[in-house]
């Protein structure tokens, strides 16, 4: 059994091993929900899962085989919710692979940044809000009178980043998480 849940129905060779992608993407996956490690403490109280299928590595062994694929250069990594915004299911339906640098796009650091909205911080010296976007590695900020202009001028260009970003990468990655991209809209309960 891995991480008390985990487990494989028929003969594979890849499970077990470290050095195949598969079994790597399909145990950090499991260890992200069900590991007690500190780190993976917000999967649990998010209440993050894995469904039933994929519990069994040599099902999401065939789905891996069918939806893997590589950007040269490019780390890809598992995604659960850009497909299905807030989604908090491993499943087939929500899943897809991502190049690193479009998943980056989504990360939401709760922890981090307190009661505010995402990309809202307040400026103590100025008494005023920040809208603040990183835009391919360069911060894009404003200055605002109140939190929900502030949030407001965040989403505004953090959706048209996610926009760029999928126009670039059209043709490399999946239609569905194009699609995604393209339709994406920015939170304030994110």
């Amino acid at each position: 059994m891995v991480y008390g849940v985990g487990y494989c129905s028929r003969e594979s060779k890849r499970y077990g091993n470290w050095k195949n992608k598969c079994y790597v993407t399909w145990k950090c996956m499991l260890k992200r929900c069900y590991s007690s490690e500190s780190k993976y403490e917000n999967y649990k109280i998010l209440g993050i899962t894995v469904c039933d299928e994929w519990l069994d590595f040599s099902v999401f062994e065939k789905w891996f085989d069918r939806n893997y694929y590589e950007i040269d250069g490019e780390e890809m990594q598992l995604d659960k919710d850009i497909l299905n915004h807030g989604n908090i299911l491993y499943c087939p339906e929500n899943c897809v692979f991502v190049p690193k640098a479009i998943n980056m796009l989504f990360v939401k650091s709760k922890n981090r940044r307190g009661d505010l909205p995402i990309g809202v911080y307040y400026d103590k010296q100025n008494h005023c809000y920040v809208s603040c976007c990183s835009v391919f590695g360069k911060n894009v900020k404003a200055k605002h009178k109140d939190i929900e202009s502030a949030f407001e001028r965040y989403k505004e260009v953090k959706e048209d980043y996610i926009r760029t970003m999928a126009k670039v990468y059209i043709g490399k990655i999946p239609e569905r998480l194009y699609n995604a991209m393209m339709a994406y809209k920015v939170k304030i309960t994110d």
